[in-house]
């Protein structure tokens, strides 16, 4: 089924944060297991006052749903370290897809990578022959290689020191040989004189033979099984990672890249498989051209709003799957058909309410009490014009599931979330605050429900300010602020912008032109009363 992302609108209010976890609640319940609800900014008072209460966790923030790297599956190929032979890297890339193998060192960091073109360099280079070898050479990935095994003596070096004699080139060398010097050959009498005689580090007897007079040879006796020719064909095989390694001018990604980020620099490189490293650094897979053409966008559910203004970053590159909401129909476009459901009801957690309802699922003491938080902090305690009978009805049944007074409750989370102490204008301003398009217009419409209304109003000027300075920052038309008396059921309506912008609240409402803020006794929904008549004005025009 996939993850789903489910999140509300930016500055995120009650509604939005606790309908997206009551939403996720019942996909996972109807068995969508990996449906996870987001949040799109910081809590407001309010809302950590109702998650507090009934000890749900803050969800996580999300900051976009654009596709990085951690998003998708790529290749998991083995990994090596520098110090194994070329052979395991040459059978991981035949057997596995991905092409290229990644070295780490111990801590897991990318110290280089080979490709299938590196080791056939070497494969089809030429044979060793009697010289010294040109890349280094483990003697115990020498044994490994060969399937060798060490009868007598021993090899006093780690690696190949010395030269390579095939045959009984050793014994006609012009050359001193050493304990450093390794022999292999096909003749028992080579062997001797080789071992004992000459006193080389070791010689590798073919075909089987475990010759008799060599137990006390200092030199290292290794026979294997095979003959002169394959054996001597392998060795190139036991050459160590780190002689061929690739560690300059490497393109590696990280996990948080974004695909629309890397696409062109893979299309246009002429490699297919490119590492990828976590953001801690540490080796993670390794991606290639192909999931450039089959990775799949993020499905997201959007919760209590459906206008792009106010949804997440890269929403345009995330496949919406559905939307849950009580608001105007606005611009969202999509891709393919998907599920909707927008009631005209005062609170999004009233439809998810009566979703577990149509759906026989279980409605927790802790989803409840966030549901009931979200209905009473949206319809303003049942007194603002968008709250419906149903919404009084859903509420007083979460009550009872939630086991709190409605009324005591209500009083609790009015009074946590309406203490604007210690905020300041721009924080006020930013603390439910909704963008919308209205006719050419680009409007910020702002709201603050309180019991301290007089309060506020004292940091007016503050507020108008800090209104100017959000309009130039964000190049809004129009920035209004709706100081709501949650007792009086009224607002203070500020306003910013320019003039002809400013026309739709004259229009609209009466403000006098020369003035920056009207009183509307009765106006205390942004969404019922604030923006139908925004938007008649605006048509009128």
């Amino acid at each position: 089924m996939g993850k789903y992302y489910i999140f509300g609108h930016k500055y995120p209010d009650t509604d939005s944060i606790c309908s997206s976890i009551a939403y996720a609640e019942l996909k996972r319940q109807l068995g969508f297991k990996d449906a996870k609800a987001y949040r799109l900014g910081n809590l407001n008072k309010e809302t950590k006052f109702a998650l507090d209460y009934f000890n749900i966790e803050e969800p996580e923030i999300l900051s976009d749903v654009k596709v990085k790297i951690e998003d998708i599956e790529i290749y998991k190929p083995v990994t090596l370290s520098e110090n194994d032979p070329i052979k395991l890297a040459w059978d991981n890339l035949n057997e596995r897809v991905g092409r290229l193998v990644p070295v780490l060192a111990e801590d897991g960091s990318l110290t280089g990578i080979i490709s299938l073109g590196d080791i056939t360099k070497i494969f089809m280079g030429a044979i060793l022959e009697d010289s010294k070898p040109v890349y280094e050479i483990l003697f115990k990935n020498l044994l490994k290689i060969l399937e060798a095994k060490l009868v007598f003596g021993s090899y006093n070096y780690e690696k190949l020191e010395g030269n390579l004699y095939i045959g009984s080139s050793a014994i006609y060398s012009h050359e001193e040989i050493t304990d450093k010097d390794i022999v292999i050959t096909a003749k028992i009498d080579t062997a001797r004189k080789c071992a004992l005689d000459l006193k080389c580090g070791c010689v590798i007897i073919v075909n089987n033979q475990i010759p008799d007079g060599l137990e006390d040879s200092e030199a290292g006796i290794v026979v294997v099984r095979k003959n002169i020719y394959d054996t001597i064909g392998l060795i190139n095989q036991a050459i160590s990672i780190k002689s061929i390694l690739r560690k300059e001018n490497i393109t590696a990604f990280s996990t948080d890249s974004y695909i629309e980020d890397i696409t062109d620099i893979m299309r246009t490189s002429i490699h297919r498989n490119f590492p990828v490293l976590d953001t801690d650094g540490k080796f993670y897979g390794v991606i290639s051209r192909r999931h450039l053409m089959e990775f799949h966008k993020k499905q997201v559910i959007l919760i209590d709003h459906n206008e792009k203004t106010q949804s997440v970053d890269g929403l345009e590159q995330a496949s919406i799957v559905e939307i849950i909401d009580h608001h105007r129909v606005a611009d969202i476009q999509t891709e393919a058909p998907l599920f909707v459901r927008s009631e005209p009801l005062g609170s999004t957690a009233t439809i998810i309410t009566k979703m577990f309802h149509q759906n026989n699922l279980y409605i927790k003491k802790e989803i409840a009490g966030i549901l009931l938080s979200a209905i009473i902090s949206d319809t303003l305690m049942f007194t603002s014009p968008t709250c419906t009978n149903e919404d009084r009805v859903y509420a007083e049944k979460l009550a009872q599931i939630a086991e709190v007074s409605l009324e005591k409750y209500g009083r609790e989370l009015f009074t946590a979330g309406t203490s604007l102490e210690g905020y300041s204008s721009l924080e006020i301003l930013g603390i439910d605050r909704k963008k919308f398009t209205i006719g050419r217009y680009s409007a910020s419409i702002a709201q603050v429900n309180t019991l301290d209304f007089r309060s506020i109003l004292n940091q007016k000027d503050e507020l108008l300010e800090a209104m100017e300075q959000y309009k130039t920052e964000y190049k809004n038309d129009l920035v209004i602020l709706m100081i709501t008396d949650i007792v009086n059921t009224g607002s203070e309506i500020l306003v910013v912008g320019s003039n002809k912008a400013r026309e739709l609240m004259t229009a609209a409402f009466g403000l006098d032109r020369n003035d920056n803020s009207i009183y509307l006794d009765g106006v205390v929904s942004r969404k019922k009363q604030m923006i139908p008549k925004l938007t008649a004005a605006a048509t009128a025009f």
